[in-house]
């Protein structure tokens, strides 16, 4: 947010700055797997110190030696990565082909798709804590063994078979023709309401330069998902007027 130094009006970021920092497949899961890098370091130092003080652990946590966390560990690891890598290669596929019937719109609201990015990160985040917890088993003469964290680890991947299942589902949904025109529509309206905004601030404050840069980049893409809309509902050989996309869909 800026805000102007005469007065205490806030200027948001523009929707083409907005639209970058979303259409993307880092972000989540960027922070799912920094969450969960903070979840082992809790699991591991409790995990240190009940080695350290001979606790014993719930009777709900895994125990055997350092061999059989390692199988579990790898298993969760090769499992999860796999199955992500196939999913997602196949999601990609499925989309392509439906994005010949209803244009590359598809992929793009494939990538900004919160469910799509919550997905992703869960696999990632599952193996990055697997490979975690597996680099700190360690043999005799320092025997370590995280129970705990291969008992959470073990909980992610349960976890990530809903996640599979889900997604699976919302991929299914979401290349359906009533749920395309209905992001159309939900995008529609959120960008002419932005407009709308922007048009209030542009009389009220009288924006600077850059400002009327980030106001002009907003009526732009208004104008292109107008554009998209219309191309969503109207007939077949039916024509605008250039630039009069925005207005066609007021009058409707």
């Amino acid at each position: 947010m800026r805000v102007r130094a005469h007065g205490p009006v806030l200027i948001p970021l523009s929707r083409s700055t907005r639209e970058a920092i979303r259409t993307n497949l880092w972000s989540v899961p960027t922070l799912m797997v920094i969450a969960i890098i903070g979840l082992f370091a809790v699991t591991y130092r409790i995990d240190a110190g009940a080695r350290d003080a001979n606790r014993d652990l719930p009777a709900w946590v895994t125990s055997g030696g350092p061999d059989v966390a390692r199988q579990i560990l790898i298993a969760i690891a090769a499992a999860v990565i796999t199955v992500a890598g196939v999913v997602f290669s196949i999601t990609i596929l499925v989309l392509q082909l439906a994005s010949q019937q209803f244009g590359p719109r598809m992929l793009r609201n494939f990538i900004r798709d919160m469910g799509t990015q919550v997905s992703l990160g869960a696999f990632v985040a599952t193996f990055v804590y697997s490979v975690l917890a597996l680099q700190s088993v360690a043999d005799p003469p320092r025997e370590f063994v995280p129970h705990l964290s291969t008992t959470v680890a073990v909980g992610l991947a349960l976890v990530d078979l809903c996640v599979l299942i889900y997604f699976i589902d919302h991929i299914a949904i979401s290349i359906q023709l009533t749920s395309v025109v209905s992001g159309i529509a939900k995008d529609f309206r959120t960008t002419l309401a932005q407009l709308q905004a922007n048009e209030w601030q542009l009389v009220q404050a009288g924006p600077n330069g850059d400002e009327l840069d980030a106001l002009l980049q907003d009526a732009d893409m208004g104008e292109a998902i107008a554009t998209a809309a219309l191309d969503a509902t109207l007939p077949s050989g039916h024509t605008i007027v250039v630039g009069g996309a925005l207005d066609s869909l007021k009058r409707r």
